[in-house]
């Protein structure tokens, strides 16, 4: 025991660093884990242990010790670093436990875009992506840690593709880089990050429609009709490839449609697109749109200024129009990106599953026309896109760009709506072909097209109008030279008495209408929103989708500089000779005065 006393007295007074050891081991381990470890805690105990023997040295060595002026500034220096320690243990427990991040790159490029966030957030099943790289990079890790904050069901794994070979069999890994997701015992290819021996990043655009891909359980079939003058399914500039493309990574299937020649509108079609036609089209492709609409199919119709197609009798059941008139910004917004007033800038948008989540964030839409809506039964238009009240609508442009209230459009006006037709849920399109006896989809240009079935009148369910779709005198003409005219007549004098009697006759469906089609090209598809708002339409046509689409990732702005030969081998001189020698000048300069 006097041992002890003896060693205690010679050595105490070094007891608080091995406390300060010990206590800074135990409380970041603790803080950066945020685990209540019993080793964690074993070491801040070890540490108390050990500050209180130094305390007790302290006061057995002299009564008057504490209250000397040098045990004072000791203590008190002791007392701000426990004090710093603490308050750096309690700011990396917090940023750990509660992540934080300001991104303020151009395309925030270390954020997930919201469409991934809310695809992992919404995960029903387990989902782990696998990386065969025997090099793994931290920035794709990172980005992979960035998907797993918004799910428990996201895991990923990095696999040395020659120590598991087993799994690399299962997996069918061709290359080394190779990416794949597995959901639901789905196993599916996401990219290869060896490209020409040059190493490539995890691309979360991919990462993100793969996953979307991966939770289908069915592929949407997308059909763009051709044939009147639509922009190329190709990628030249005024194309849509770029759409298509996008439309394809997402996991839908799309295909060109001749109304015509491909016997009509296959059933099959979850949603039609009709972009940029400039020639009219024929009165049996007429007819094969109304039923197609009529039946519950969704039509996206994006049409430019001055081209008249003749879709009138298509679009005036549901209550909308395309205005001839060309829309004007004299915002002067457009300047900034060297464009001229023809193509706005649009900043508003209507509260819309489509377009909800772009607030704040601009369109260009090039050459575009307004979109007139008018009040029909049964139909509910919603505005996407809404020109600002800097914009007006003309058909003669003046020198000074100056409207003309008398035969001009002022704004604000609509240049895209959404609409939605209520009605009785059609039981399956089996039905319908069984009610019509006949094949609606076959178009043949003599005879008058098909009518669309009349189901027996049932209960609405809703408190919104009846459908009361309006005949024209075309219409008419057409169902005389029919030459089945006697039975399409007898269809169509029971559709118009059920619509009659209030009954809901048509189906539900839904249709987009935009005064624009360049927006969608090949040139414009990747600027600003645009894409998304195509995409976004697309999808909430063909899935039946509610809830609000959010923006897609964007590949991150290149912003490399490419200096010529001279140029860098100024920069090399200027940073390795130059510089240096101006700040020891300056040290030395200094150094000569103070002497």
């Amino acid at each position: 025991m006097a041992r002890l006393t003896a060693l205690f007295r010679t050595y105490g007074k070094y007891a608080f660093l091995p406390a300060i050891a010990f206590g800074l081991a135990g409380g970041i381990a603790l803080g950066v884990t945020g685990v209540m470890s019993k080793l964690y805690l074993g070491l801040m105990g070890i540490a108390v242990i050990f500050f209180l023997f130094w305390w007790t040295w302290l006061w057995q060595r002299s009564q008057g010790f504490l209250g000397r002026r040098s045990t004072q500034s000791s203590a008190n220096v002791i007392a701000s670093t426990l004090a710093v320690l603490v308050i750096l243990t309690l700011i990396n427990y917090i940023a750990f436990r509660y992540p934080f991040a300001w991104d303020l790159t151009e395309n925030q490029r270390f954020t997930l875009a919201p469409q991934s966030q809310s695809l992992v957030a919404e995960l029903e099943q387990p989902l782990k992506v696998w990386i065969f790289d025997d090099a793994p990079s931290e920035q794709d890790r990172k980005l992979l840690q960035n998907y797993q904050r918004f799910s428990d069901q996201f895991s990923f794994e990095f696999v040395h593709p020659d120590r598991r070979p087993k799994l690399v069999q299962d997996f069918n890994v061709q290359n080394k880089g190779d990416v794949f997701i597995e959901y639901a015992n789905k196993k599916q290819l996401v990219q290869n990050l060896l490209s020409f021996q040059q190493r490539e990043a995890l691309s979360e655009i991919q990462l993100t429609n793969a996953i979307a891909k991966a939770q289908r359980q069915e592929t949407p079939q997308i059909y763009f009709v051709q044939g009147h003058g639509e922009l190329p399914l190709n990628n030249e500039p005024g194309g849509v490839s770029a759409a298509v493309t996008a439309l394809e990574n997402l996991g839908v299937a799309v295909q060109p449609l001749n109304v015509v020649t491909d016997g009509g509108i296959p059933v099959d079609a979850d949603a039609v697109v009709i972009v940029g036609p400039t020639r009219k089209f024929l009165p049996p492709e007429i007819a094969a749109l109304q039923q197609y609409t009529d039946q519950g199919g969704n039509l996206l119709v994006m049409i430019s200024p001055e081209a008249n197609v003749g879709l009138e009798d298509v679009l005036e059941p549901w209550g909308v129009s395309f205005d001839p008139r060309l829309v004007i910004d004299l915002s002067g917004a457009g300047s900034v990106f060297g464009l001229d007033p023809t193509v706005p800038i649009f900043n508003r948008y209507g509260n819309h599953p489509i377009t909800a989540k772009l607030q704040g964030a601009i369109a260009i839409f090039p050459l575009v026309r307004p979109v007139a809506t008018e009040e029909k039964p049964q139909i509910q238009a919603t505005t996407l896109v809404e020109a600002s009240d800097l914009m007006y609508a003309t058909q003669l442009i003046s020198e000074d760009l100056q409207p003309n209230p008398e035969t001009d459009l002022l704004g604000p006006f609509d240049v895209a709506v959404a609409l939605t037709r209520e009605g009785k849920e059609a039981s399956s399109a089996k039905e319908m072909e069984t009610d019509n006896n006949t094949e609606p989809e076959e178009i043949n240009p003599s005879p008058s097209p098909p009518v669309s079935p009349s189901p027996s009148p049932t209960a609405n369910g809703t408190n919104q109008p009846e459908a009361m779709p309006e005949n024209d005198g075309n219409q008419a003409g057409d169902r005389e030279e029919s030459p089945t005219g006697e039975n399409e007549d007898s269809g169509n004098d029971q559709t118009q008495t059920a619509q009659q009697n209030g009954d809901p006759e048509l189906p539900p469906a839904k249709m987009v209408v935009v005064g624009s089609a360049a927006f969608a090209s090949n040139a414009w598809f990747n600027e600003a929103v645009n894409g998304d708002i195509f995409l976004n339409s697309v999808q909430w046509l063909a899935e039946n989708v509610d809830q609000p689409l959010g923006l897609r990732a964007k590949d991150p702005t290149d912003r490399r500089i490419n200096l010529g030969v001279r140029r860098a081998t100024v920069l090399g001189w200027l940073t390795w000779v130059v510089f240096p020698l101006i700040g020891l000048g300056l040290a030395v300069f200094t150094w000569w005065r103070q002497r």
